[in-house]
């Protein structure tokens, strides 16, 4: 049975990605693609980009696991900094060029504007100011969800989106599978532990108040995917006191700042005196579990890591070749999965033939 899960959870996602091909990317030639972006544009692409610039270190890496990380010609001065496939190292021995920091308000238009990408690559949610002054000097700009992103799918709909631009969406599947893989196989871990629905609180920042996340976010997502529950009742990402987290009442808080927060600050925002557990996660698992692209394969074990050392609990997850019980409606379900599957499959299959059949 176990068998037959992995066969329709992979049939799953490739239902996934069919429909984000059908409403995300439409191919209008073999040069030429209109991509719907995050903030809802369709954008005219050439495929694949030549030149670009990368605003975001989630895409860069992302760009690095596809293996065209050598179309970068300038990114964002935290990609500098990555140490994912050895990433950072790579862009400065190819001399590639810095444009500022991450957030809006510290990239450097002038340099962009220099180089002429064919292509530039931004967050929704850091980018979106600079969208005006790019398009009146006729560069292309393509916002993807980055950390605006409100769920996990959304983090995907990124990778399979960059994977099309550059003809490798075998390789972005793959990834997306590997990812959903390791939530999998975490969630059982955290079953068999005895640490499920557990309330959690992410705490990102400092900044006139404490940063959490909140609702209808992808860390919200991640959280939920684990079985485990998100404190913080507000939505999206946000300010709050210490009086709303005492009537939250988190079991563990996270605290997971980009700029290793010190602990006289986290002293001082009242969090110590909750009587609540509260680990700081150290520079490398703040990136695993903050950025939305390749990393997230290794959130879940940040997160199940984390929750070891805050309850001392010995894991004692059994093997995931183990046979999994499946009840007749699950069952049930399973079937039609696969019945749409196959249908969505046919009609991709029959839609190609026919493309075919008319270019000859």
């Amino acid at each position: 049975m176990s068998k037959l899960m992995n066969i329709v959870f992979s049939a799953l996602i490739s239902m996934m990605l069919l429909y984000s091909l059908n409403n995300v990317v439409v191919v209008m030639s073999n040069q030429q693609a209109v991509v719907t972006d995050a903030l809802q544009r369709s954008v005219n692409i050439t495929v694949p980009p030549g030149k670009i610039v990368s605003l975001a270190p989630f895409i860069t890496e992302t760009l690095a696991y596809l293996g065209v990380d050598d179309h970068i010609v300038a990114a964002d001065s935290l990609s500098f900094d990555s140490w994912y496939m050895n990433i950072g190292v790579k862009l400065k021995e190819r001399g590639v060029k810095s444009v500022g920091g991450y957030w809006w308000s510290t990239v450097n238009i002038d340099e962009i504007l220099a180089l002429q990408p064919d292509l530039v690559l931004a967050d929704a949610g850091a980018h979106k100011p600079l969208l005006s002054t790019l398009e009146s000097y006729n560069l292309t700009m393509l916002f993807l969800y980055g950390g605006s992103a409100k769920s996990l799918n959304e983090a995907y709909s990124d990778i399979y989106t960059l994977g099309l631009l550059f003809n490798k969406t075998n390789i972005a599947v793959n990834l997306i599978n590997e990812i959903e893989s390791s939530f999998a196989e975490t969630r059982r871990s955290i079953q068999a532990s005895g640490l499920s629905d557990l309330k959690v609180l992410i705490v990102i920042d400092f900044w006139q108040g404490i940063w959490v996340v909140g609702k209808a976010t992808f860390l919200d997502d991640v959280l939920s995917k684990l079985g485990l529950v998100n404190a913080a009742s507000i939505y999206g990402w946000g300010v709050v006191n210490i009086e709303q987290i005492i009537s939250w009442s988190p079991d563990l808080i996270l605290v997971a700042n980009m700029t290793n927060v010190s602990n006289e600050t986290i002293k001082a925002s009242g969090l110590y005196d909750l009587g609540k557990l509260v680990i700081v996660l150290n520079y490398t698992e703040t990136d695993m579990l903050m950025r939305p692209g390749p990393l997230l394969i290794y959130a879940p074990k940040v997160i199940n890591e984390t929750l070891m050392r805050a309850f001392k609990t010995s894991n004692t997850a059994q093997s995931t070749t183990q046979i999994e019980h499946v009840s007749e409606k699950d069952l049930a379900t399973l079937v039609i999965i696969v019945a749409f599957t196959a249908l969505a499959f046919g009609l991709t299959g029959y839609y190609i033939g026919y493309r075919k059949g008319v270019k000859h």
